[in-house]
């Protein structure tokens, strides 16, 4: 018998090692593989940043309609839409409600309930509104200030300060004999469907304080026919 060594040995001098054309077929084998690989990862990677970025196109529109929603659903039945066209919508939007404490050296004391300091502080006001017996909103429009006061006029006509809330005076005051009836102050908010300043040829929609007629644009593109489209009261269409 020959020895274990000398049998492996010869065995494995018999062997025969990988050819360069085995070598070229696996290395193209290999290389058609990787590239499959890649295309799929590659367009899954488009697949999932498209996906981003349409998420992120709905948010850029949907964060100005929602500030428009927002707003038209704070206005007053009666009078809080003041024009409206398919390409304008012009609203009295409520900024701070109270009630009123009655009038004290020509202006008229407020006590108002808790509203957003910096909402407050950054209105454009327009005028304010006050709530007659009738239960129809009367406006004055037309350069309104506030100013913090009326702490007694407040006292006086036993109207607590609700927590959180302030007491203000405004002018122009209100009509005497108001003491206990709602109030607010508002101010005049636009929105339009117009050229974009963002996206030259293109429609924006733009939003307006016409009280100091301080304009940005929400949002672009929009569709050239864009439009607003809206239902008059005791109408069908």
């Amino acid at each position: 018998h020959q020895p274990l060594h000398a049998m492996s040995a010869a065995s494995f001098s018999r062997r025969r090692g990988v050819t360069l054309v085995e070598l070229l077929v696996a290395m193209t084998l290999l290389g058609i593989v990787g590239v499959s690989i890649l295309r799929t990862f590659t367009s899954q990677a488009r697949l999932a940043d498209m996906h981003a970025k349409r998420i992120d196109a709905r948010a850029v529109s949907r964060a100005p309609v929602n500030m428009l929603m927002s707003e038209a659903r704070m206005v007053e039945t009666g009078s809080g839409v003041i024009a409206a066209s398919a390409s304008s919508v012009t609203l009295r939007v409520p900024v701070a409600m109270g009630l009123v404490c009655g009038n004290t050296g020509g202006s008229t004391a407020l006590s108002l309930l808790p509203v957003d300091s910096v909402m407050l502080a950054s209105a454009a006001l327009s005028g304010h509104a006050y709530r007659q017996a009738s239960g129809v909103y009367s406006y004055t429009e037309g350069t309104t200030s506030m100013s913090a006061g009326g702490t007694g006029t407040c006292n006086a006509a036993s109207i607590a300060l609700v927590q959180g809330g302030r007491e203000v005076v405004v002018t122009p005051p209100m009509p005497a004999g108001l003491e206990g009836s709602v109030a607010f102050l508002y101010q005049r908010v636009r929105y339009d469907f117009a050229p974009s300043s963002m996206i030259p040829g293109r429609t924006g929609l733009w939003r307006t304080l016409e009280a100091t007629g301080a304009t940005e644009e929400l949002a672009a593109p929009f569709d050239a026919a864009a439009r607003f489209r809206f239902y008059r009261i005791d109408e069908d269409t």
